[in-house]
């Protein structure tokens, strides 16, 4: 794997666990002491966080430093899906609830 698709596919990561934690860049740049556009920079895949940062930005999310490396192509769809249900109005989402409950039973 070349550098600069590690660095896009950590960035795609990052942002995917991120906004599944309603974190904001912002919020999440501060609780990691980092510099905002620093970390913008990190998601979009322009630059890659030092190994002290790794480990910070793992736990600020709460997950093993080796997860932010888990790229699979599921990956996209799923931060599509978070990114459309944030879109839905409130009848929208309790229909969505329905059928996942629905869903969940058949298992």
């Amino acid at each position: 794997m070349k550098e600069e698709q590690l660095k896009k596919q950590f960035g795609q990561r990052v942002r995917l666990i991120r906004k599944s934690q309603n974190l904001t860049q912002e919020k999440l740049s501060e609780m990691i002491d980092l510099d905002p556009q620093h970390f913008c920079k990190m998601e979009n895949g322009t630059h890659f966080p030092s190994p002290k940062n790794l480990v910070k930005i793992a736990d600020a999310l709460n997950v093993e430093v080796q997860d932010l490396f888990a790229f699979n192509s599921s990956d996209k769809t799923l931060e599509k899906i978070i990114v459309e249900v944030k879109n839905l109005t409130p009848k929208e989402l309790d229909f969505l609830q329905t059928i996942i409950n629905a869903l969940s039973k058949l298992k």
